[in-house]
């Protein structure tokens, strides 16, 4: 498994927002971002949708069981979300990292996050205000289609 260098979070950093094709094969520019996840046997590199209106973080139970941090009994509870009331359980990965030009630049740790029932899975991995707006200022910028991240710390104000 590949590791990441390191670059600081201090500087803003500015993303193009990514194509995303729908199952219907029609393909659309969302804020996405390349993030790691990592449990205590496994790590992948996927793709993240940075999500203001989502409270929480929320991984595909796919990765999940990729990274193997399903329970053999999950306990799912109904969330209600935007496309409507979803059961959910919640589950513990080691570490979730940010990526910019194949670097680290912010990191997550034992971090608690959703996962949806098999039936119900995700696109993507969903960045919540939990993580990613808590340590960050995100302007996104719908007309040129990016997105600039400045550290909380860095931002003058």
């Amino acid at each position: 498994m590949p590791s990441f260098k390191r670059i600081s979070s201090r500087s803003p950093l500015t993303f193009r927002y990514l194509r995303y094709r729908l199952s219907s094969g029609r393909i659309i520019l969302l804020p996405l971002i390349h993030v790691e996840l990592e449990s205590e046997t496994e790590r992948l590199t996927t793709i993240g949708l940075l999500d203001s209106g989502a409270t929480l973080t929320f991984i595909p139970f796919e990765i999940a069981d990729i990274l193997g941090v399903i329970p053999d009994k999950p306990k799912f509870q109904n969330v209600t979300t935007a496309g409507g009331i979803v059961p959910f359980c919640r589950v513990r990965i080691k570490r979730l990292s940010l990526l910019s030009g194949g670097k680290i630049f912010s990191d997550f740790r034992n971090l608690m996050v959703l996962v949806p029932s098999r039936e119900r899975d995700l696109p993507y991995v969903i960045l919540g205000r939990d993580t990613v707006f808590k340590r960050f200022h995100i302007t996104f910028k719908e007309n040129i289609k990016k997105f600039v991240i400045k550290h909380h710390k860095s931002v003058r104000k």
